[in-house]
């Protein structure tokens, strides 16, 4: 198995103009099903703090995509969102979601995208305890998946992992973070969207057997949450591809929309009220 050892930014420049069409008509589609799948477990209302973060345009005119972010009263966050510009190689979409404090379960998150030609695959499940010495809950929601891990780099050796050369991105990452790309073909596309396939079903496994968070420990959980949510959205290295292509202003939009940090809606839990 190789390694990609470069920015997100760097793999943009490097790529030139490539066609990746082919691949982002499929990472769309896949997108709309887990977030139909999502929409049918969850109530989900949507945010007016993201309402106009649009970029209109079809394939072919450049830049296009959508930011939009939706709470409940089981999710505290959830992003959705998409943004391509797939003649010119590039696309990069989310779904990210923040459990609400009255459940102990992981962040999800997942992304597909093309920085280049080659698709590439990231899905994790983000800690909201400290699981180097909160041994229970790492063999609770970590170790289950980590022969799927093994297995993964153990018979894939088409595929290179990112590593990324941020140290902040790298200590945020978990032991069982799906973060690969490879070559561009069917192959490498339906790996990784039958991975996410199998991490959101797990996810959604995870969530419906959560242990209950007392009432007084929720306001702890939940500013965490909010916490590491907004952090990583300050801290990600690929918000100098935003800046590029949409201006400091809409970048800073873009941030505080996946950090949930100018939301109207109140948080899940025992705070959902709407």
């Amino acid at each position: 198995m190789g390694e990609t050892m470069v920015s997100v930014e760097e793999l943009v420049a490097q790529s030139g103009p490539v066609d990746v069409t082919w691949v982002y008509e499929q990472w769309r589609e896949k997108l709309a099903v887990m977030m139909a799948k999502l929409q049918d477990r969850f109530e989900l209302v949507p945010d007016e703090s993201t309402n106009g973060l649009e970029i209109a345009g079809e394939i072919g005119s450049g830049i296009h995509g959508q930011v939009q972010c939706f709470a409940g009263p089981e999710i505290d966050w959830m992003v959705y969102s998409w943004m391509a510009d797939p003649k010119n190689g590039f696309a990069n979409m989310h779904i990210t979601i923040s459990p609400g404090p009255q459940v102990d379960v992981p962040l999800f998150g997942m992304a597909f995208a093309c920085f280049g030609e080659r698709p590439w695959g990231f899905m994790d499940f983000g800690a909201r305890r400290e699981a180097a010495v909160n041994t229970d809950y790492y063999f609770k929601y970590y170790e289950p998946l980590n022969e799927r891990w093994l297995n993964v780099r153990r018979d894939n050796p088409q595929l290179d992992w990112f590593m990324s050369p941020s140290g902040y991105v790298r200590q945020v990452l978990s032991p069982i973070a799906f973060c690969y790309s490879g070559p561009p073909e069917q192959k490498t596309v339906d790996l990784i969207q039958g991975e996410a396939d199998y991490m959101l079903d797990e996810w959604m496994k995870m969530f419906d057997a959560a242990d209950p968070v007392p009432v007084d420990q929720q306001d702890e959980l939940c500013q965490y949450t909010e916490d590491w949510r907004s952090t990583v959205a300050q801290l990600d290295p690929a918000n100098s591809i935003a800046v590029k292509l949409f201006g400091q202003d809409i970048c800073d939009q873009l941030v505080m929309a996946l950090g949930g940090t100018q939301r109207q809606l109140p948080h899940a839990g025992k705070f959902w009220t709407k």
